[in-house]
């Protein structure tokens, strides 16, 4: 799952990277855990999933496949070929490894939609490289600008600022990182517009030893942003940080 978030296609993340925050500009666009190994084995990854009221208030579930994920991940990941990023080792490398070894039997999705943003919880066997992520968002790389190209984004500017949230520390997490991601884009003669999203990537361990990939964002809706202001986040960071927990203690059985 990045920078920002799409309420329409990049949903695993995500993200929050840097690549989906060009996607988005470019379409316009998780009980305690249950005790022993046997348990843990009948679960599926579906089963790891946080439950449809679990979602934020006004979320409901959206349909949306994992296929359909991979699909999407596979046009950003093109199309963030022709960007270049400033500072140029800040460009985002987590996702082009990650993505391309999902499919339908290592992974599980959750969507949900509301009025003013989108939310997706995404589960994989897949392990993520989160130290990957941290290097692309943090330190140096926390303010990241980028410049498509190619397409109806070619010459516009994508300011991406990432502000590091505390990291959760529990017995079942074996990493986590967890961001807020404020990007802006300004096209050639156009309003500026802004978008922020909250992303977490976290490393779980479960009772029967597996350590699965656990993705939880919510974005809300781009904005006109003519002042420069930030958008409104979609949720407090206090608020988003429960709800990973909540997903975290799915993910865990």
């Amino acid at each position: 799952m990045s920078r920002s978030y799409s309420p329409r296609i990049r949903l695993s993340r995500v993200g929050l990277s840097r690549v989906v925050a060009v996607a988005v500009a470019a379409v316009t666009i998780a009980t305690t855990a249950a005790c022993g190994s046997d348990a843990s084995e009948n679960l599926s990854l579906p089963d790891l999933l946080i439950t449809s009221d679990q979602m934020p208030a006004n979320f409901t579930v959206a349909t949306m496949t994992v296929d359909d994920l991979i699909r999407a991940n596979r046009a950003t990941l093109e199309q963030s070929m022709t960007v270049a990023f400033v500072p140029a080792e800040c460009a985002p490398t987590a996702d082009a490894a990650f993505n391309p070894l999902l499919n339908e039997g290592n992974s599980a999705l959750l969507v949900g939609t509301a009025q003013d943003g989108t939310f997706s919880e995404l589960i994989s066997s897949v392990r993520r490289d989160i130290d990957a992520d941290r290097r692309a968002t943090t330190g140096p790389c926390r303010v990241v600008t980028a410049t498509p190209s190619k397409g109806t984004l070619a010459g516009a500017s994508i300011v991406t600022t990432t502000t590091e949230l505390p990291a959760i520390v529990e017995p079942t997490v074996e990493q986590s990182f967890l961001v807020r991601s404020e990007s802006r884009t300004t096209l050639p003669g156009g309003t500026p517009r802004a978008r922020t999203g909250l992303m977490g990537n976290v490393l779980v361990k479960r009772p029967n030893g597996d350590v699965v990939t656990l993705q939880v964002g919510v974005s809300a809706q781009e904005i006109e942003s003519p002042g420069g202001a930030a958008a409104p986040a979609p949720m407090s960071d206090a608020a988003f940080a429960e709800l990973v927990r909540d997903a975290i203690a799915r993910a865990s059985r």
